[in-house]
């Protein structure tokens, strides 16, 4: 069973109880699910996962003004419920842990995630806050909202990076793959720089993964997990096995040629997408061009001001 699944059935069977029983004056003034770090709040958790910093419970989130005058004592509450629960314990933590089971204040919640306390209504602050960062503030399920403030924020966030922001961060992956892929990496192989040549190689893929994710409006996952999102999306298994390759292949002999190769195909599907999205007209093969053609259709003048590659 995911955790998910367990951690509401642990509120259910101890949270809501607790609650209702003896903060009888937050029912309707209250939120709780599972959302935030951890690959158990992405449904990726398995028998490995268990090893650290899981444990049952969920997060309760109240509205500020909720959370100055009870969230002290409601955290108290909480800490007594049960440290085991359908096989799963309390472990001991890492010091370095971060808090990602409890009370909290839902500005507080927000900002600790993506570093802002509600739905950013700038263009430069959407630019500012990173695919994973707002993959994680938006992840997980939520149980119950009785005041609607939570998912006000969650809706907002789930609506995406505002057009402007997506052209932005698509030209800078475009630019970077130009540069990364199609000209340094057979470069760096020429030169004998092989270490410099994966390096080249992981920008790339990177980059692509974001690329990919950003013209599907869905937010790219901590890097660990970005290629298993990337296999989630409908019709990019081709460029889900392409990119695995310039990961794992050989850079000698025929796996250089595989590999430049590779990194061709996984550019012309970009500019294909471009073209058929409207994104770009040129019909240049490198992509450093549409980079500049999608950084054109930015229309905050703030945003457009930006060096291409701070986005």
């Amino acid at each position: 069973m995911k955790f998910l699944d367990v951690s509401k059935a642990y509120f259910e069977r101890f949270g809501r109880p607790m609650i209702e029983e003896s903060f009888p004056e937050l029912i309707g003034h209250y939120a709780a699910g599972m959302v935030g770090r951890g690959s158990e709040c992405f449904g990726y958790d398995d028998r490995v996962s268990v090893d650290h910093d899981v444990e049952p419970g969920f997060c309760i989130w109240l509205t500020d003004d909720v959370f100055e005058e009870c969230g002290d004592v409601l955290e108290e509450a909480y800490e007594r419920l049960p440290s085991e629960f359908m096989g799963i314990r309390l472990l001991d933590k890492s010091m370095h842990t971060d808090r990602r089971r409890g009370v909290f204040g839902i500005s507080s919640f927000y900002s600790e995630i993506i570093g802002y306390p509600d739905v950013p209504n700038d263009s430069l602050i959407w630019s500012s806050i990173p695919q994973y960062a707002l993959a994680e503030a938006t992840n997980g399920s939520l149980f119950i909202d009785t005041n609607g403030e939570f998912t006000r924020i969650r809706n907002g966030l789930l609506n995406y990076y505002p057009s402007d922001v997506v052209y932005a961060k698509l030209s800078k992956c475009f630019i970077t793959m130009a540069q990364s892929g199609q000209y340094n990496f057979e470069r760096c192989i020429k030169h004998g720089e092989n270490g410099a040549a994966v390096l080249a190689l992981d920008t790339f893929v990177r980059e692509g993964i974001r690329a990919a994710f950003l013209m599907n409006r869905r937010y790219c996952p901590y890097y660990k997990w970005a290629m298993r999102g990337l296999s989630e999306i409908p019709g990019m298994n081709t460029l889900y096995q392409a990119l695995d390759y310039l990961l794992t292949g050989s850079n000698e002999g025929s796996g250089l040629i595989r590999k430049i190769s590779a990194i061709e195909k996984v550019s012309q599907m970009f500019i294909s997408w471009s073209r058929e999205r409207g994104l770009s007209e040129s019909n240049s093969d490198y992509l450093e061009q549409h980079a500049y053609q999608i950084k054109e259709k930015i229309s905050d003048r703030k945003l457009k001001s930006l060096n291409i590659f701070e986005a």
